[in-house]
């Protein structure tokens, strides 16, 4: 008998390559590069950044299974995506309206297939915010976007 595993990495793996695919860089602003990433981004921080991060995951019984093979656990989980836009000066609304525009994004990605590519059995943004701030050196503007996308699974 096979136990499955969990759906979370296959999760992870679709959302970052359709991001990676769907997200461009910002069209107002064409000197700004875009990067699409797994967790903190490393060294190279553009403009905009795309993280695919944290999964937090609970399981519960979903069929009395004798064997607990496939069927018999459910999974749900939240995959955490921060989105992060800076721009140099004092102009709050365009980082916010440009975090937006990613936010948005990330949400069209999920609705067009709340399968995630028939990863799990159903996904959906379910959190988010939004908060400009200036950056330590105060020469420009952060809007930090933390926000989750709720996937079920029966494993």
């Amino acid at each position: 008998m096979t136990i499955p595993t969990s759906s979370a990495p296959a999760a992870r793996q679709y959302l970052f390559d359709q991001l990676t695919a769907m997200l461009t860089p910002d069209p107002d602003f064409p000197g700004e590069q875009l990067l699409v990433c797994f967790d903190e981004p490393g060294p190279f921080q553009p403009a905009d950044i795309v993280a695919i991060g944290k999964v937090s995951r609970q399981d519960a019984v979903s069929s009395m299974v004798g064997s607990g093979g496939p069927g018999w656990l459910e999974e749900s989980y939240d995959v955490d995506i921060t989105i992060d836009v800076y721009r140099g000066g004092d102009y709050p609304q365009r980082v916010f309206a440009r975090s937006v525009a990613l936010f948005d994004a990330v949400c069209a990605v999920v609705r067009s297939d709340p399968t995630l590519g028939g990863a799990v059995l159903s996904a959906r943004p379910t959190a988010s915010s939004h908060e400009v701030a200036w950056d330590d050196e105060h020469k420009g503007r952060h809007c930090i976007t933390p926000m989750q996308i709720s996937c079920y699974q029966r494993v």
